[in-house]
């Protein structure tokens, strides 16, 4: 890559680091994205969402975003939540598949159920990530979600078709992007206020697609699915602990998003 103060750019494509949608906050993904091609080009992706494109290098060695240097990049050891293919061995088979079931009709107030992990043992859907704010209404944005520790397990009831967080009702599962395909990240959306007594936010969610988007049915088989795409379901980068015969050996796992092979003990991630 090179920089010339505010684009870091890959050489051999001219694609630039960007800040998905100018969040500039914590917990927010990076990606690439086409480049300018020319002067006028570049004049405007530097007044993109908030300098979303702009970088400095500290003289740390640490990179910071232009316009908000009390944050620098980083890496997160927790694997995100995806959708993979349901038969995929990175799929992720849920241990209280049955409870949740049977609250599906119970308008009980109670805890709700842990997203325990039977394909990975001992672990659960956590958050990985603090809320990052959405300037769409006060109170609304998302967390993201991946592999974490049992005890820091999100408890949820399904409703609707909705597998909502129990402690708020005002969270719930949803794809990052609005079809649902191999790779789409999976997050927690949502409201710190109730959605039902703001017309604003009733709007945003119709507006977004967030409806449909966010509508999962759960298998027999202990999947989770896109209601829409039944091919699919929940998963991670790491294939599961269960599986002793897994390629492309023990100590590897194989990201099956991207078809290549990372060198990440699969057993031993840092939590």
């Amino acid at each position: 890559v090179t920089h010339d103060g505010d684009f870091i750019t890959r050489i051999e494509d001219g694609a630039v680091m960007n800040v998905a949608c100018g969040w500039l906050q914590e917990g927010v993904d990076l990606a690439l994205k086409p480049g300018p091609r020319n002067e006028k080009e570049r004049r405007e992706q530097l007044k993109m969402t908030n300098g979303s494109r702009r970088f400095v290098i500290n003289e740390d060695g640490t990179v910071s975003p232009k316009n908000c240097q009390n944050l620098v990049l980083g890496l997160c050891f927790h694997p995100k939540l995806f959708l993979v293919d349901r038969f995929s061995q990175n799929r992720a088979v849920f241990k209280n598949i049955d409870a949740l079931l049977k609250k599906k009709e119970s308008d009980d107030d109670d805890d709700g159920v842990m997203l325990e992990l039977v394909s990975h043992p001992n672990f659960a859907v956590t958050p990985i990530s603090t809320l990052v704010s959405h300037n769409l209404a006060a109170g609304w944005g998302h967390m993201k979600l991946g592999l974490g520790p049992k005890g820091n397990s999100i408890k949820v009831v399904y409703r609707k078709n909705k597998i909502i967080v129990s402690a708020s009702n005002y969270f719930f599962l949803c794809l990052y992007f609005y079809k649902a395909f191999a790779g789409n990240q999976v997050l927690l959306v949502g409201s710190e206020t109730p959605i039902e007594h703001s017309f604003l936010k009733r709007f945003i969610l119709k507006f977004y697609g967030l409806i449909s988007s966010s509508d999962f049915f759960i298998n027999e088989d202990g999947t989770i699915s896109p209601l829409n795409a039944p091919h699919l379901a929940l998963g991670f980068q790491v294939p599961s602990f269960l599986n002793e015969n897994r390629e492309p050996v023990a100590e590897f796992t194989r990201d099956s998003l991207q078809g290549n092979y990372a060198g990440i003990n699969a057993t031993s991630i840092p939590y």
